[in-house]
């Protein structure tokens, strides 16, 4: 339930509140939200990506009204679940929900309870990573990122990757008026990195102990430019797992072949338990994938493919929201 993950130090801005205002509570605190009130009610939330589209296009940025920019507010009560906070996050394209009186849920709030499943997290990240060089200037950051709807790159030097540029970090220095500076002043010098085999699950954990936005990729988990092979954000977890769909795979075995069968069963990914059944069917084989389309992939290139497999059957579980 929301009540459990949610912030309740939830920052509210009157409507006539100024952007300048807003990115100044922002950088401030923190976060790349703000709640916007009127009478006394919250009507709307803006964004730092709305700031940074506003900074971009306009030169007195600063003197926009909240009231002007803000987007309405999706409101869920504290019961929701938290697969329905992610599928309304994903349906709307939002990256918080306010929770009625009581507060607000992020994308990072949602990777803290996400399933810690085995899915390959390669899988659902972004495979055409887009890269700065870090004697390239924040503006070209900033418009990468608005055009791109990103917001992490990382940053390179000659054929290393030496830091991460984050969209907070560019609000941050538009508003300290340190636009000219180069990526790598503005950046975070840490790398957070995992090999290409990491699941899910791993990735979340990364992403909540370390409190950061995305992880890396790399093979042989090396910066290098060259070894860079995906990342991985704390909005690919709310999609993936808004998306994610529990399958259960009855199998009908070889008995010959069963216990092999079994072990071959445990070690491929997305497969969270394999249990014995006794009737028409052998093996029940409970699956975790990133979307129905890869749940029909991999049943028929994975368990069915494997020795000792003569038939499958596929229940899937589904949720309405």
């Amino acid at each position: 339930m929301l009540r459990e993950i949610m912030s309740k130090n939830i920052k509210i801005l009157d409507i006539d509140s100024t952007l300048r205002d807003a990115a100044g509570v922002m950088v401030e605190s923190g976060i790349r939200r703000i709640a916007v009130s009127a009478a006394d009610n919250i009507i709307g939330v803006v964004s730092a990506r709305t700031i940074l589209r506003e900074i971009l296009n306009n030169e007195k940025w600063g003197e926009k009204r909240l009231g002007d920019v803000a987007k309405p507010a999706i409101t869920v009560d504290a019961d929701t679940t938290n697969k329905t906070a992610a599928k309304l996050m994903l349906k709307y394209s939002i990256g918080s929900l306010l929770v009625k009186g009581e507060g607000i849920v992020t994308e990072r709030d949602l990777a803290k309870t996400i399933p810690r499943v085995t899915i390959p997290a390669i899988s659902v990240g972004n495979q055409s990573v887009y890269t700065l060089n870090d004697t390239q200037v924040i503006q070209e950051a900033a418009d990468s990122m608005i055009k791109l709807g990103i917001s992490h790159i990382p940053i390179l030097s000659g054929s290393d990757i030496v830091g991460l540029v984050s969209l907070r970090d560019v609000l941050k220095a538009y508003y300290n008026g340190n636009s000219a500076l180069r990526l790598y002043d503005i950046g975070t010098k840490t790398i957070v990195s995992a090999d290409l085999d990491a699941t899910v699950g791993e990735i979340a954990d990364l992403i909540v102990s370390k409190n950061i936005g995305s992880v890396l990729l790399l093979e042989d988990n090396e910066s290098k430019a060259s070894n860079l092979r995906g990342i991985v954000t704390e909005w690919d977890l709310v999609r993936t797992y808004a998306n994610m769909q529990k399958a259960h795979v009855l199998v009908k075995a070889d008995p010959s072949k069963l216990r092999n069968l079994v072990t071959s069963l445990f070690s491929l990914p997305r497969v969270s338990n394999v249990a014995v059944v006794y009737g028409p069917y052998d093996l029940l084989v409970t699956v975790d994938v990133e979307d129905i389309e890869t749940l029909g992939t991999f049943i028929a290139n994975g368990i069915a493919s494997l020795n000792g497999v003569k038939e499958t059957v596929t229940l899937i579980e589904t949720t309405q929201i």
